[in-house]
C-alpha cells in the first residue's frame, strides 16, 4: 500500500514489529509481570536489569540507563544506520518501501554494484591465471572446492585494468574511490588498488560483498596483505570474515571458532570446522562479541601461537567474557604458528585433532602460569595471581569462578581465603548466589524505584506540566541540561510524543533513553508532594556529589581557605538535610 509520507512508512514498520522477538535474537529474555527481562547487551552485568515493554514497544536498562525503540536497539547492538535498520525490518515484515521520488531505496546500491563488478573482474582474471594460482593454493593446502566456496579471485599486475573495466560500465572515479577499489592520484586520475594479488572478497553479516583483501604473490611484495580502506559499507571492527558461512553451524549450537585471517578461516572450513570466522586485521571488538553472543553461548579462540597472538587471545577473552560468553582456547602442536600452516604441513585431520583438545581459556592460563619457574616464591605467586585477576573477575558464573579459585589454590599452594581476598571476590560463592537469587526475585515495581531521580521527576512532570516553571526556578542547573531542557520544552508546549509516534532517534541519544525510562515508569506520581520530595532528593544528590569532588581535591593536596570554607558550608548543609530526613 502507498504511504502518505516517509514517517507513515516508519510508523507502519514499528507497529508491525514485535520488539520482544527482535530483542530476543540478541538477549535471552524471561517474562516477569508485564515486562520481559534479560542481561543487558550494552554493559557487563550478572543479574538482569534490561527490560522490554511489549505494550509501549520500548526497551530500557536500569543499570546503564540506555533505552529507546526497536530501531535504536538494533542501531546500538549491531552498529548500523537508522535507515538500514528500518529497511531490514520492513523487508522482514513484508512492508514495501515508499516511493522516494525515483531515488534508489538502498543508498549504497551503486557502491554494491561496483563491488560486484569488481568481484567479476577478479574471478575472470583468476580463471586466466588458474594454473599459477592453483599451484600457489595447493602449496597452501587449499583445494579448488574451497577456492570456489570462498570466491577467490586474482588482481592482475596492471595499474588500470579494473579502473578501465569499471569506466566502461559507467562508473565514475569518485564512485570507484568510495567503493575502495581505486586509489586517487594527488595530481588527478586514479589507479587500481591491488596488483598481482590473490583476492579474497569480504562479506558483511548478510553475505553481501563490502570489501576485498589482497594477498601478495610476488616475493618481497609489501604489504603482505592489503585490505580495502574503511568505506560506507566496510567497517572492519564490525565484521568477521565468512560469518555468513559459519552462522548455520552456530544456530545448531556449535561454538564459534575465531581465527586470525583468511587462510586460517579457509583451512578450518576445509577441515570441516565450518563454524570458523576470521578477524580482519583488527582486535576483537565489543561489536564482534555482541554479534557472536546473538548466536552462541561459547566461543573457541585459535589465534597465532606466537607471543603477539597469545596477547591478542587474552584481550579477546576479556572482550568476549564481558558479554557472558564462555571462552575456550585451542593450542596447536609445537612449531605450528597458525591453522593454515598446520593444514599445509600435516593435513586437515591434524587441525581437527587440535580443536578437539580445546579447554576453557582460564584453565589453560592457570596451567601455563603453574609451570612458570619461581612460582613457589611469594613474589612469583603474587605476580601469577596478578595476571589471573582480570580473567577470574570476568567469569560470570559464581560456581565456575569458585572452581577456578580452588584450582589456583592447588596449583600455586595458596590458601583459598587469601587468594579470594587478592582476587577481589571476598564475598564468596554462597553470598554471590544468594545475592543473585534475591536480585532475580525483585518485582517490577521495585525496579522502577531504582530509576534515576531525573527520570522520576520528568515522569511526574509529564502529568503536571503546570509545575515545570517552578522546577526550572528551583533547579536551574538540572533543568538547563541539554536533554532535560529539550524534554521540558516539549512538555510545556504539549508536543511530547507517545512512543508509537517517535520518528528517527534524536541527535542527543540521552533524550531517547530518558523518554524510554519515563514511559516505563508506572507508579502513582503523588502530585505536588512527590515533586517536592524529588526536588529535595536532587538537591541532596547534587550536594553529595559536590562534597565528594571537594574531598577529592583535598586528598590531592588542595587546602586553600576557599576550599575549606566551602567544605564547611556543605558539611553543615548535609547535616541539616540528615536531621530533616530523620525528623
Amino acid at each position: 500500500m502507498p504511504y502518505e509520507s516517509r514517517q507513515a512508512w516508519i510508523d507502519a514498520v514499528r507497529q508491525a514489529v514485535d520488539i520482544v522477538e527482535v530483542v530476543g535474537r540478541h538477549v535471552a529474555l524471561k517474562r516477569k509481570g508485564r515486562h520481559w527481562w534479560g542481561l543487558c547487551p550494552f554493559h557487563a552485568e550478572k543479574t538482569p536489569s534490561f527490560s522490554v515493554d511489549p505494550e509501549q514497544q520500548l526497551f530500557y536498562c536500569f543499570g546503564c540507563h540506555q533505552g529507546g525503540t526497536v530501531f535504536t536497539f538494533l542501531m546500538n547492538v549491531e552498529g548500523r544506520e537508522f535507515r538500514e535498520v528500518v529497511e531490514t525490518l520492513a523487508e522482514e515484515a513484508g512492508i514495501p518501501r515508499p516511493d522516494d521520488g525515483g531515488r534508489p531505496h538502498d543508498p549504497h546500491q551503486k557502491l554494491r554494484a561496483v563491488l560486484e563488478w569488481t568481484q567479476d573482474y577478479f574471478v575472470e582474471s583468476f580463471r586466466r591465471q588458474e594454473g599459477r594460482i592453483a599451484e600457489y593454493l595447493e602449496g597452501r593446502g587449499v583445494d579448488r572446492r574451497m577456492a570456489d566456496r570462498f570466491m577467490l579471485g586474482y588482481a592482475p599486475d596492471s595499474w588500470h585494468g579494473l579502473k578501465d573495466r569499471l569506466q566502461r560500465r559507467g562508473v565514475s572515479l569518485d564512485e570507484m574511490v568510495q567503493a575502495g577499489v581505486v586509489v586517487r592520484r594527488d595530481q588527478g586520475g586514479g589507479y587500481d588498488r591491488w596488483r598481482d594479488r590473490l583476492m579474497f572478497p569480504i562479506w558483511d553479516n548478510e553475505g553481501r560483498i563490502v570489501a576485498f583483501g589482497g594477498r601478495a604473490l610476488a616475493s618481497g611484495q609489501e604489504p603482505k596483505y592489503l585490505n580495502s580502506p574503511e568505506t560506507a559499507l566496510f567497517h572492519k571492527g564490525q565484521m568477521l570474515y565468512a560469518s555468513h558461512l559459519a552462522r548455520p553451524m552456530w544456530r545448531k549450537g556449535t561454538a564459534a571458532l575465531v581465527v586470525e585471517g583468511y587462510f586460517d578461516a579457509i583451512a578450518c572450513h576445509q577441515a570441516g570446522l565450518t563454524q570458523a570466522v576470521g578477524q580482519l586485521g583488527t582486535a576483537l571488538t565489543d561489536i564482534h562479541a555482541r554479534y557472536l553472543a546473538r548466536y552462541c553461548e561459547e566461543v573457541d579462540l585459535l589465534l597465532d601461537q606466537d607471543s603477539a597472538g597469545q596477547e591478542a587471545m587474552r584481550r579477546a577473552y576479556l572482550t568476549l567474557a564481558g558479554t557472558g560468553l564462555k571462552v575456550n582456547a585451542v593450542r596447536l602442536p609445537a612449531g605450528m604458528k597458525d591453522p593454515g600452516e598446520l593444514v599445509e604441513r600435516n593435513g586437515a585431520e591434524a587441525l581437527n585433532q587440535a580443536h578437539q583438545k580445546k579447554q576453557p581459556y582460564v584453565e589453560m592460563e592457570i596451567q601455563r602460569l603453574g609451570q612458570m619457574p619461581g612460582l613457589m616464591s611469594p613474589r612469583g605467586q603474587a605476580e601469577a595471581v596478578g595476571e589471573l585477576k582480570p580473567l577470574i573477575r570476568a567469569v560470570k558464573d559464581p560456581v565456575e569462578q569458585a572452581g577456578y579459585i580452588e584450582m589456583i589454590a592447588r596449583a600455586f599452594r595458596v590458601q583459598p581465603r587469601i587468594l579470594s581476598q587478592s582476587l577481589g571476590v571476598v564475598q564468596g560463592v554462597r553470598h554471590t548466589i544468594e545475592k543473585n537469587r534475591h536480585n532475580m526475585e525483585v518485582a517490577v515495581s521495585a525496579r522502577q524505584t531504582m530509576l534515576p531521580l531525573d527520570v522520576r521527576l520528568l515522569a511526574v512532570l509529564k502529568n503536571h506540566p503546570d509545575q515545570i516553571e517552578r522546577v526550572r526556578q528551583v533547579l536551574p542547573e538540572w533543568a538547563g541540561q541539554t536533554s532535560i531542557a529539550w524534554i521540558l520544552e516539549q512538555m510545556s508546549s504539549g508536543r511530547l510524543l507517545e512512543p508509537n509516534q517517535w520518528s528517527e532517534p534524536p541527535e542527543d541519544s540521552q533524550v531517547e533513553s530518558l523518554l524510554a525510562a519515563m514511559w516505563q515508569y508506572h507508579e502513582p506520581d503523588g502530585g505536588n508532594a512527590a515533586i517536592d520530595d524529588l526536588i529535595e532528593a536532587l538537591k541532596r544528590r547534587d550536594t553529595e556529589r559536590r562534597w565528594q569532588e571537594l574531598k577529592e581535591r583535598t586528598r590531592q593536596g588542595d587546602t586553600s581557605p576557599e576550599l575549606m570554607e566551602e567544605i564547611r558550608r556543605l558539611g553543615a548543609r548535609m547535616a541539616q538535610n540528615q536531621l530533616r530526613k530523620e525528623g
